[in-house]
């Protein structure tokens, strides 16, 4: 019996217990772990200390001392293809009005902060770190990168300490991919530290969602070094691939080696200085689509669309249009008609729109319903042409990839069309 009992198998809440008592002792094992001296000719690095590789200083923050490399641009200097002082004569308030942030109004520069953070990893879970967080600001005409290491991991409370105090002077704030990576990772990481992270509830410019908009169609990536490539103008030299970073990071923990950093600091800063320059680039492809940098018709497609969801109707017709010269005769032309027709119907510009579905039906009759049915309505609620009207929508249900609902109202339309027809 006693055998029998010994062989059953342990409860759930004996496995609970088992797996509590490991992680405190692999805890336990962390935070006694001795930390290796990171003074130049002391402890298992005999190198130079970091701050003599790196332009920087150590801040006493509490009992620690945290890293913060500095570096300053003049603010005429050209990042790729665009200055840096360019920002200051553009109005800001057009991200406002795309809807990326109803309180971007109003932003100035000089109150905006750029942020990059550097991780041991990309899955953004509590077990992972933002070793490195950098900032860039425009002070005195200079533009300033300050960028906070974690020297060690016990000590990221007093780094984002010292990061909380130096956000707090902020109204705006300007990252890539920020809000779905960047800062819900250093919120988690301040609730962590048991430090407010509301220094983070800034109006959030996150430049990876016009980017986006305009570019997904032309471009083959969206990444920042891509966007940086193509549109910018600039080739990194000898910068380090994001995907090596978390590696260095440890490899410094190991030995406190911090040569390699180096290139992680140079990493960071390029990030941020692109996302001053594609600040810019943006707002100038929105505001003036002469300004385009691709010349496939894409990016003026992809604009029209942007000012079409914002009413913006002059602006989105000559998008289109130009789109439409540079798109002849391609496959892509009957979409970007379909946009144009959009624009002029709701623009009260009939003619124009009746046009573009008659364009659209020539090229292809049997793609979608769409001009069939628009013109249907056209000929019957503006011209009364009932007969018209009727053969665009029996055409339409003619399609044989409709839907059953819309089967339905293609019938609807007839059966009202054959009443006018009778009166």
């Amino acid at each position: 019996m006693n055998r029998i009992k010994s062989a059953a198998p342990p409860s759930r809440r004996d496995l609970r217990e088992d797996l509590i008592s490991g992680l405190r002792t692999q805890i336990d094992r962390i935070m006694n772990k001795p930390v290796p001296e990171r003074k130049g000719g002391e402890g298992p690095w005999q190198g130079s200390a970091i701050e003599a590789i790196i332009p920087g200083h150590l801040h006493t923050v509490e009992s620690s001392e945290i890293f913060v490399a500095r570096q300053g641009y003049d603010a005429v200097k050209q990042h790729g293809n665009i200055r840096l002082e360019d920002i200051y004569h553009i109005s800001l308030d057009m991200f406002a009005e795309l809807g990326v942030h109803p309180d971007l109004h109003g932003v100035h520069p000089d109150e905006t902060v750029f942020v990059d953070t550097e991780t041991t990893g990309l899955s953004g879970g509590t077990g992972t770190y933002a070793f490195m967080v950098g900032i860039g600001f425009f002070e005195q005409g200079e533009f300033v990168v300050e960028q906070f290491l974690m020297l060690d991991q016990a000590e990221e409370r007093e780094m984002l300490t010292l990061l909380r105090e130096r956000l707090s002077r902020f109204k705006y704030l300007v990252s890539f991919n920020g809000k779905s990576f960047d800062l819900p990772l250093l919120e988690a990481r301040f609730i962590l530290s048991r430090l407010s992270p509301d220094v983070l509830a800034l109006p959030h410019l996150d430049l990876l969602y016009p980017a986006r908009r305009i570019w997904k169609r032309s471009l083959d990536s969206c990444r920042l070094s891509n966007l940086e490539r193509e549109l910018l103008g600039l080739e990194r030299v000898d910068d380090v691939p994001g995907e090596l970073i978390p590696e260095i990071y440890f490899q410094y923990l190991q030995t406190r080696d911090p040569t390699r950093l180096e290139r992680v600091f140079y990493h960071n800063r390029l990030d941020i200085l692109t996302l001053v320059t594609l600040t810019i680039l943006v707002h100038r492809m929105i505001t003036d689509h002469t300004a385009s940098c691709r010349r496939d018709g894409m990016e003026h497609y992809s604009l029209g669309r942007i000012h079409l969801d914002g009413g913006r109707f002059d602006e989105a017709a000559a998008c289109f249009v130009s789109a439409l010269e540079a798109c002849a005769y391609s496959e892509r032309e009957w979409e970007i008609l379909k946009y144009l027709s959009l624009t002029y119907k709701r623009s009260g510009r009939d003619a124009l729109a009746l046009k573009a579905w008659r364009d659209m039906v020539a090229i292809d009759p049997r793609r979608e319903t769409f001009p069939l049915i628009e013109l249907a309505k056209h000929y019957e609620h503006n011209d009364k042409d009932y007969d018209l009207a009727a053969e665009y929508a029996s055409k339409a249900l003619g399609i044989f990839s409709i839907s059953p609902e819309e089967t339905g109202e293609i019938e609807h339309r007839l059966r009202r069309l054959q009443k006018k027809r009778e009166m």
